[in-house]
């Protein structure tokens, strides 16, 4: 897993444009539904959800798509659901109708689907989903480390993405939560689609949890070749989770030549150090070894698939040649 982590700056540009598309797109349909006058239940639930004023109603909805504290969004939506229609939102077998109401209201109101073509801001530049991915600087897929997600120039001149944003809480479930930030996770379609699909399991949060989770490690055994990739969860069930998930104990056992070359090489350094070549060999050689076999050392694990398979298994071998 890798840890999503951007700069101040960055996050303020993420911040300020989805604030404007929120505003800009979402704010009015907001104001649309409650001035309905038909369903005065629904009326009543979304005047106590976003609040009795426009502004009221304005802070709250960018707070809905802006804010990291994903649980009390969650809170306070099941909350008022419950006050207002006296059951609980995810009642879905007795209540069907009237769920299912909702969600398509807010689905109109947020909609999710509109960011995937985005709209042009005040600023001349369009935002959408394809523009807040790239604006993450994420290049490989947080939850495997495995694909690269990147980013191309379509000849509409604009900019797209070959990510998937998977929604940690899914969309279905927690439609107030459609368009937050903090819940749109730039992500491969392995991962997204085949792997996750509709599993509900709470997997490690790239916007919280640690890139150092799980971590790999190989059996310290004499043969050159590993034999197996392992995954230490240190107990921790979210990341026993992603494991389970995207099933990582069995698509990592495909990256057994790259854990056998990072071992063989790791053993000879280890022994002979920079004479590696002139003990093994007989040669003097003109560059820096570790820079050489170990570039990876000195790299962002999410700049390049495998980083952290790599990093992991030469931090395990650099330790146990310590003992």
């Amino acid at each position: 897993m890798v840890k999503i982590e951007v700069s101040a700056t960055t996050r303020k540009q993420i911040n300020d444009n989805h604030r404007e598309y929120i505003e800009q797109t979402s704010l009015p349909k907001l104001e649309e539904t409650i001035k309905g006058k038909k369903m005065i239940k629904k009326r009543k639930f979304f005047i106590s959800l976003f609040g009795n004023t426009p502004e009221e109603r304005k802070a709250s909805l960018v707070n809905c798509c802006l804010s990291a504290d994903l649980k009390s969004i969650v809170d306070k939506f099941n909350n008022t659901f419950l006050k207002i229609y006296g059951f609980e939102f995810s009642n879905l077998k007795k209540h069907k109708r009237t769920i299912e109401a909702i969600c398509k209201d807010l689905n109109s109101i947020f909609n999710y689907g509109g960011f995937n073509s985005g709209t042009k801001l005040s600023n001349g530049r369009q935002w959408s989903r394809h523009k807040f991915i790239t604006s993450l600087g994420v290049k490989v897929c947080p939850y495997c480390n495995r694909q690269y997600i990147t980013s191309y120039e379509s000849e509409a001149d604009d900019m797209k993405t070959t990510a998937d944003a998977d929604h940690y809480y899914p969309k279905v479930e927690y439609p107030i939560l459609q368009m937050n930030i903090f819940n749109l996770i730039p992500s491969c379609g392995v991962c997204n689609s085949r792997m996750k699909g509709k599993k509900n399991k709470k997997h490690l949060y790239p916007y919280e949890d640690s890139s150092h989770s799980l971590v790999f490690k190989i059996p310290l055994e004499t043969s050159e070749r590993v034999s197996e990739i392992a995954i230490d969860t240190k107990k921790n069930k979210r990341a026993e989770a992603s494991v389970e998930v995207f099933k990582l104990d069995k698509v990592y056992q495909a990256h057994l030549d790259e854990a056998s070359e990072v071992k063989k090489y790791a053993e000879e350094y280890f022994k002979f150090g920079d004479r590696v070549y002139e003990a093994t060999y007989g040669l003097s050689v003109p560059f820096d070894i570790f820079s050489t076999w170990f570039s990876f050392m000195g790299k962002d694990i999410s700049s390049e698939p495998l980083i952290k398979l790599r990093q992991d298994i030469f931090m395990q071998l650099k330790e146990e040649y310590k003992k």
